[in-house]
């Protein structure tokens, strides 16, 4: 495999061959190939991309999964690790097929979300595409695992402090819009090129769906973390479900109940839901002690908890998210794809050159069996896993 990346600095023409292509635009699975050259999909009039090719008969290719939030993976979490951390909890992720993910960093001091950015940044793992601040500026009432004494009333400066020499590498953040000044903050994050979502909240119905008038273009892991729905007042679930925002899930098994996970596909269709790991750094490990933004987090049959019982992220990875959710939705496998690749690459606004195996489109795609176990993943026309030979040297 190695031979299709080149020297340095150069992508190789080569294409995928025998396999059934996933296309999440067009709604179906054909037989054909797929050509890349140099970082792109390329049509097949290109025949220099048929020299070498990698034999993926009886398997899927696809767009490569895009996880909006990972906090961490094999031992190591975002907001606590060095560059070296986060490139292992980046291999792990292209192992299981995500080409693009926020590192997401829960809610800390500022001098450590900073330190955080700039690790995300001085590692510059080939699929990370920014960074996902969940909080400071969330509900007390809603701070899930979150540390209390970590959270902040949403401020101008105290945003205007962590986006400093930041902006535009902070591609999505999640707030409680009810809060006092979080107008404001949603303008900036807007203003930032960032997208502002709705999580850790406590707004009622109508709070709610102002933060969607004022911007907020997605829910950040939905019915979790936030007040729940009720026939009297929907809150932000109901908000949710009654917008045409996006919206997250968890499909571990653990976090949204299956029946919940058919009922909203129900209602929001398959072009506003975009899947998410919600992975932490037990991921990818047997259970036991972790941590979870300095927190202790004890992991039993794979659910990760705090002392008290309140779930701090999961151990789920895309593939298998992607899998539970054809399960539970009897969804078609294109739809499935659309809501963990192409989906969040919208909500991002990065469909131009992510979430979909079109010509010109950055090549990032997983090629996978019906099992939904990672064979192939690359990114940017580079193989960064294969399963017969592990992780890819980078070039």
């Amino acid at each position: 495999m190695d031979e299709l990346n080149g020297p340095q600095g150069c992508r190789g023409a080569f294409s995928l061959r025998g396999g059934r292509v996933v296309d999440p635009l067009a709604g179906r699975v054909r037989r054909g190939e797929v050509f890349v050259d140099d970082g792109k999909f390329v049509c097949g009039e290109d025949q220099a991309c048929t020299e070498r090719a990698i034999d993926v008969r009886g398997l899927f290719v696809a767009p490569g999964f895009i996880d909006l939030q990972v906090n961490g993976a094999v031992g190591f979490d975002f907001a606590y690790t060095d560059p070296a951390g986060m490139r292992a909890a980046a291999d792990w992720c292209m192992a299981h097929g995500t080409t693009g993910f926020l590192a997401t960093l829960v809610s800390a001091p500022c001098l450590r979300l900073r330190q955080a950015m700039s690790n995300v940044a001085r590692a510059a793992p080939p699929a990370v595409l920014g960074v996902h601040l969940e909080g400071p500026f969330i509900s007390p009432k809603q701070k899930g695992a979150h540390e209390g004494s970590h959270i902040l009333p949403p401020s101008l400066g105290r945003l205007e402090n962590l986006l400093e020499g930041y902006e535009g590498y902070v591609r999505l953040m999640t707030l409680a819009p009810e809060l006092p000044g979080a107008d404001e903050v949603i303008d900036r994050v807007l203003a930032a090129g960032a997208v502002p979502a709705l999580g850790h909240s406590d707004a009622n119905y109508g709070q709610a769906l102002a933060a969607v008038d004022r911007g907020v273009r997605g829910f950040t892991h939905l019915f979790n973390a936030m007040r729940p729905f009720h026939h009297r007042e929907p809150g932000p679930v109901g908000a949710a479900l009654d917008t045409d925002a996006y919206v997250e899930l968890i499909c571990d098994g653990v976090h949204v109940h299956p029946a919940a996970v058919r009922l909203a596909a129900k209602v929001k269709g398959f072009d506003r839901i975009c899947l998410v790991s919600d992975a932490m750094a037990a991921a990818g490990l047997p259970d036991g002690a972790y941590a979870l933004g300095g927190r202790p987090v004890a992991v039993c049959d794979g659910e990760a908890r705090l002392a008290d019982g309140t779930l701090a992220g999961s151990t789920l990875s895309m593939n298998l998210a992607v899998k539970h959710f054809m399960d539970w939705t009897a969804c078609s496998l294109p739809e499935a794809v659309r809501c963990s690749s192409l989906n969040p690459a919208r909500l991002l606004g990065l469909d131009e050159r992510k979430g979909s195996l079109d010509e010109g489109k950055d090549a990032d795609l997983v090629v996978f069996d019906e099992e939904f176990t990672v064979h192939h993943t690359i990114v940017g026309g580079r193989v960064v896993f294969s399963r017969d030979q592990g992780r890819q040297k980078r070039t």
